[in-house]
């Protein structure tokens, strides 16, 4: 973690340039599938859309990911700001050359 505050890209595909972005994406990704995932032809919603077939299995889904759809949220928007104030606290003054 790191230096994670510093970073501009997030994930293995840089879809997330925030870290407000990331969390925001962890704490509605299963009680909002719909705002983060595709759709499937019927309409449902594909989650996990962007894992290799096979590996939705290895998602973590222990608390606090552990929400369903139209559930309410593990972390609330102060919750959100005070993660990411610690977050920042892990930088060691590293700078890319």
């Amino acid at each position: 973690m790191r230096n994670v505050a510093v970073r501009d890209a997030f994930f293995h595909n840089g879809v997330f340039n925030s870290l407000r972005d990331v969390l925001h994406f962890y704490v509605e990704r299963d009680i909002h599938p719909e705002k983060w995932y595709s759709r499937n032809p019927d309409g449902s919603v594909h989650t996990f859309d962007d894992l290799p077939p096979g590996y939705a299995d290895n998602v973590d889904r222990d608390a606090p990911l552990d929400r369903v759809a139209g559930g309410s949220p593990a972390l609330t928007e102060s919750e959100i700001d005070d993660l990411i104030a610690f977050l920042k606290t892990l930088n060691d003054g590293y700078g890319a050359s």
